[in-house]
Formats: C-alpha cells, sequence, structure tokens
C-alpha cells in the first residue's frame, strides 16, 4: 500500500507538504511542487485514509446526490442524461477527496433522514419543485446545488445551475422557421409555468418572424411511463397535420418518431422531428436526431466547484446559466409544399 512517505520520497519533499495537497491547503505549496505531488499522486495511486481524516475534521467526505423523477420509471440510472451527469460528478468529487452517495427517494423527509444520517456536507438536487426545494433547505444547513430548477430561490447556502432553455427553444424555432416549417407543434411534458422556458423561446423564434403560436400548438404529454404512449396516439392526428414537431426532451422525440414510424409515416420527409438534451441514443438512431446540446461535463463541474466554494466558505455565485447550442442532424429537413419536388 502507497504511504504518504513514498509519496514524499519520490517527490523530494516533507510529508507535510504532501499533507498540504492531499487536504487541500493549496496556498502552502507552490504550484509547481503541487503538480508534481499530484502527478505522482495519481501515477502511484494511492489512496487517502478517509476515516481518520473524518474524525478529525468531522467531515463524511460524502455528498448526497437527489433526483426528483415524475416519470414513474423505478430505476433512475437507465436515464442516460442522468448516468452521464452523475459519472461526471462523480469524477469531479473524487478529484477533491469527495464521494457521492445517491439518494433515489425523492421526498424532502427522506432525503433530509439520509442526509443526517449520513452526515453528508452537501446535497445536490437535480429538477426538484420549489415546494420540495425549500421543504429540503429549511431542514438541511449545510450547501446545496440545485441542477436544472425551472425557478430562482435565493439565499447563502444555495447555488443553482441552470442551461438557458429560453434560448435553446429559440434555437430550435429560429431552425424551423428558416427550415420553411410554419405549421409547427411543440410537445412538452409539463405545463407548470415554471417549466415553460424552452416553450417560450419556441414561441419567440415565430413570434419575431410574425407567426402566432398559440397553446393549440403545445401539446402536454404526462411524464409517467404508463401514459406517454396512450397520450401520444390520443394526439396523433393532430401531429399529422404539421410539418415539424419539437419536443421538450430527447426521450420525447425518440418515442414519437417511434409512433411515426409505426404509422407509416416517414421522418423527415414526412414530418421533422427536433429534440433536446443530445443524449446518446440520438445518434443511435435512424435518422439521428437534430436536438439541443447540452455540455453535462460543464454542469457538472460548476456544481462541484460551486459545492466546494460554499464548503470553503468562499463567495459564490449564486445562479449560474450555461450555453446550448443546436446540433443538426437527419431528423429534420427543408419544408416542400409539393413532396413531389
Amino acid at each position: 500500500m502507497v504511504r504518504i512517505k513514498d509519496i514524499a520520497d519520490a517527490c523530494g519533499v516533507s510529508t507535510a507538504t504532501v499533507s498540504y495537497v492531499i487536504h487541500g491547503k493549496k496556498e502552502k505549496v507552490s504550484e509547481k511542487v503541487r503538480k508534481r505531488i499530484e502527478k505522482e499522486i495519481e501515477k502511484s495511486g494511492y489512496v487517502t485514509n478517509q476515516s481518520a481524516i473524518n474524525l478529525v475534521s468531522r467531515s463524511s467526505g460524502l455528498i448526497g446526490v437527489a433526483v426528483m423523477d415524475e416519470s414513474g420509471r423505478k430505476e433512475i440510472m437507465e436515464d442516460p442524461y442522468f448516468s452521464v451527469l452523475f459519472s461526471n460528478l462523480e469524477r469531479e468529487f473524487k478529484k477533491r477527496d469527495k464521494y457521492i452517495l445517491i439518494i433515489l427517494d425523492q421526498s424532502p423527509e427522506v432525503i433530509i433522514r439520509d442526509a443526517r444520517r449520513w452526515n453528508l456536507d452537501g446535497l445536490v438536487m437535480c429538477n426538484f419543485s420549489k415546494e420540495k426545494m425549500t421543504a429540503v433547505s429549511q431542514e438541511f444547513m449545510k450547501p446545496i446545488v440545485m441542477i436544472d430548477a425551472g425557478f430562482v430561490y435565493e439565499y447563502d447556502g444555495l447555488v443553482q445551475i441552470f442551461i438557458d432553455d429560453f434560448d435553446g427553444g429559440y434555437q430550435v424555432g429560429k431552425y424551423l422557421y428558416n427550415m420553411g416549417h410554419r405549421d409547427v407543434a411543440m410537445l412538452d411534458n409539463s405545463d407548470e409555468e415554471e417549466t415553460r422556458h424552452r416553450w417560450r423561446g419556441f414561441q419567440k423564434a415565430y413570434s419575431d418572424n410574425g407567426i402566432k403560436l398559440d397553446e393549440d400548438s403545445h401539446f402536454i404529454v404526462p411524464m409517467k411511463e404508463s401514459m406517454i404512449e396512450e397520450a401520444l396516439k390520443k394526439l396523433y392526428s393532430r401531429f399529422a397535420g404539421k410539418s415539424a414537431v419539437f419536443c421538450v426532451s430527447d426521450f420525447y422525440a425518440l418515442r414519437l418518431i417511434k409512433l411515426f414510424n409505426e404509422k407509416g409515416i416517414r421522418v423527415p420527409d414526412d414530418i421533422s422531428v427536433a429534440g433536446y438534451d443530445d443524449i446518446i441514443y440520438s445518434k443511435l438512431i435512424t435518422p439521428e436526431l437534430t436536438t439541443v446540446h447540452q455540455d453535462l461535463e460543464q454542469k457538472a463541474y460548476e456544481a462541484v466547484k460551486s459545492m466546494m466554494a460554499m464548503l470553503n466558505k468562499k463567495t459564490v455565485k449564486h445562479c449560474i446559466k450555461l450555453p446550448v447550442k443546436l446540433v443538426e442532424r437527419e431528423s429534420t429537413q427543408l419544408f416542400k409544399i409539393n413532396k413531389n419536388e
């Protein structure tokens, strides 16, 4: 087993210097020496004695990660979006000697109970409603990072990480308009006011070009797995008259394309479909999905950076909005009035 002394001997420094680097006391070590030590730590596979550190610092070294899932799916880890996000969070926290504890029960009571039981240093909460997030924050007095909330709720112990959903919706709307699509719709998973940013951006792109999209073009399909297929089938006749559909997520876009295939509707020849998130499956289907890409690696990095800053009593930016970009693939094409052209 590699010891701190082994690292010190290999780098030609004292054990105290190595200990400073391991415990994040970077101000006590020059950047050149710190990088040399970090390289040796990585090369040697050194593992800290976390139990001993916890006894001294009264820190568990654990960060809880909780996700609010209204879809009714039993395994959140089966969702490619969250599996990638969790992987990035785990990697970034591990670099800082922190480890994640995933809490699958979304009730505030269970989250608070587990946070206390495991003496969590902080919480990362994903997709939580304002009501549930407030309930947790009133009981859990340590740092919280909120990812993907559709609202702003400011207090000193909270950082919120957003993506620019309004701009994402706007980019899709502008793109489809420029491709000649006028009779369009959006497939959404919620009609709650705080989650309508993508729809508002989509509307704005068309209104900027003199076309008003009203609620008749905004189709709501519940997130619960057992209801999605039946709801899509009921809406099928309304979709069939459109030239393009923008879906709130790639998951919904893939389900819609599957339905169109079953009905003999060709994508994109008969109708164009665009998604959102750029999950791995968006490039594995035929046709490959036009979508909006968000950088999950950057999102995780900002979340971990903010959490560590709060744990170290440093000043943080409480609302961080990250950019998104449209990725054009094969599921959309120029609209032609005469399909025989």
